[in-house]
C-alpha cells in the first residue's frame, strides 16, 4: 500500500514514567528558595492515576495529565510536525514562548501547557504541575519582567554544557521575581515551535558565592545542576529525556549552528552512526540547512514501523532489534513528494538517550510500498 506523509497522526511522547517521582524527589535536594524549587525535596507525589482525586486540580488540568502519562508505545509515534505553528502561537521569540506557557498555566489548561512546555520533572510529577498552576495564579505576569539572557557572557565550559544539554540554539529567559530572585526558563527550538524545556530558580548569594556574585556565575552553576538533574532522571528511569523526533531536531540545530561537537554528541558519540571523523559528516546536512531560516521550517515526523515496507522492517529488526524508530525530515521544497532524509534511531546501550543508527537522504517512496 502506498503511504504518503500526510496521513500520519500526531501524538506526544512520555519521556519519564510517574513511578520515578520518588527517586527524583530524593535526589534533587539542593537548597533553592521558592515553592517551585522546593518540590525537589518534598515527599513523593501522587501517581498520575491518583492526581484527579488528590490534587484538587481543575478538570482540564487532570485531563492533560492523563495525556502526559500515556504509555510510551502510544506516544513515541509522533506524527508530522507542521512547518508552521498553529495560528497565534509563538514562532521565533523565546520570551513569547514563555509567556504562551504562562497563559496556559493561568488558564488552568494543562493540555495547552504541554504544547508549550516539555519539562521532564513536571511531566512525571502531578504535584509539581499543580505547583506551577498555583504559582502562576499568585503573581501578575508582566512582559517587562522577562528578558533574554545574553549567552555570550557565559564561560566556555558552561556555554558548551548548555548546548549539549538543551541544544545548540537553546536560550535562557530570565523572569524577575521579588528580592532579586530570578526564574530561569530554558527554551529550545523543535520542528513545530519553540518549547520551554526546563525551569530553575536562582537568588542572590546562592551556592555560597556571596551576594556580589554575577548573574553569569549563578547561571553557570545552575546550568550544571539542571544538567545533572536531567541525567539523573534518564539514568534512573532508563528512558531518554528527548524523544527521537526531538533528538533529530537538535541535530539539525547543531548543523545550522555548525556546532560539530554537539552534533557528534547528540547523534550518539562513538556509539552512534557518526563515530570517528564527525566534522566531515556534517557537510551534507550543513549545506541543506543553509536554505532554511530555522529547524521550524522543516517537517520532521516519526513513521510507525507498520507503515514501512515489510522488507525494510525485517532488515532493521535484524540490524537494530525491535526498539528502532524511523524518523523522516522531509524536504520542504518537495512537499508533495517523497524526497527527504530518514534517521534510524534506537535507544543507547544505557537506555538514557536515542542515538543515530543509520541515515540516508534520498527519494523515500520505496520505503512505503
Amino acid at each position: 500500500m502506498k503511504t504518503r506523509k500526510r496521513p500520519y497522526l500526531r501524538s506526544g511522547q512520555i519521556l519519564i514514567m510517574a513511578v520515578m517521582t520518588i527517586m527524583l524527589m530524593v535526589a534533587c535536594t539542593k537548597e533553592v528558595p521558592g515553592s517551585i524549587q522546593q518540590n525537589r525535596s518534598t515527599s513523593a507525589a501522587p501517581s498520575a492515576g491518583e492526581a484527579g482525586n488528590q490534587s484538587g486540580m481543575p478538570a482540564a488540568a487532570t485531563e492533560g495529565l492523563r495525556t502526559a502519562f500515556q504509555p510510551e508505545d502510544q506516544n513515541h509515534h509522533q506524527a508530522k510536525q507542521d512547518s508552521e505553528p498553529p495560528e497565534g502561537e509563538s514562532n521565533h521569540n523565546p520570551i513569547e514562548a514563555v509567556l504562551d506557557m504562562y497563559e496556559a498555566l493561568r488558564s488552568n489548561d494543562s493540555a495547552m501547557f504541554f504544547r508549550h512546555a516539555d519539562i521532564p520533572s513536571v511531566r512525571m510529577s502531578p504535584a509539581k504541575l499543580k505547583v506551577l498552576f498555583e504559582e502562576a495564579g499568585k503573581r501578575e505576569v508582566r512582559a517587562e519582567r522577562f528578558k533574554l539572557f545574553d549567552k555570550e557572557g557565559l564561560d566556555d565550559v558552561s556555554s558548551r554544557l548548555l548546548s549539549l544539554t538543551y541544544g545548540s540554539q537553546a536560550e535562557i529567559v530570565l523572569e524577575e521575581l521579588s528580592q532579586g530572585d530570578q526564574n530561569l526558563w530554558f527554551v529550545t527550538t523543535f520542528a513545530d515551535r519553540l518549547t520551554v524545556v526546563e525551569q530553575s530558580t536562582i537568588y542572590p548569594g546562592a551556592y555560597e558565592l556571596g551576594r556580589e556574585a554575577t548573574m553569569e556565575e549563578l547561571i553557570a552553576i545552575e546550568i550544571q545542576h539542571t544538567a545533572e538533574d536531567r541525567a539523573y532522571l534518564a539514568a534512573k528511569a532508563k528512558q531518554p529525556i528527548w524523544n527521537p523526533v526531538q533528538t533529530v531536531s537538535l541535530l539539525y540545530q547543531a548543523v545550522q549552528a555548525e556546532d560539530a561537537e554537539t552534533f557528534y554528541t547528540m547523534s550518539g558519540g562513538d556509539e552512534g552512526y557518526f563515530s570517528g571523523q564527525y566534522v566531515r559528516d556534517m557537510v551534507e546536512f550543513t549545506e541543506w540547512m543553509r536554505a532554511f531560516e530555522s529547524v521550524q521550517h522543516i517537517s520532521i515526523e516519526s513513521v510507525p514501523q507498520e507503515n514501512l515496507a515489510g522488507s525494510y522492517r525485517e532488515e532493521y529488526n535484524k540490524s537494530f532489534g525491535d526498539t528502532w524508530q524511523f524518523i523522516v525530515a522531509w524536504d520542504p521544497k518537495d512537499e508533495e513528494g517523497y524526497q527527504g532524509t530518514y534517521w534510524i534511531m534506537a535507544p543507547s546501550e544505557d537506555g538514557t538517550r536515542y542515538v543515530v543508527k543509520q541515515t540516508l537522504t534520498a527519494n523515500l517512496e520505496s520505503f512505503f510500498k
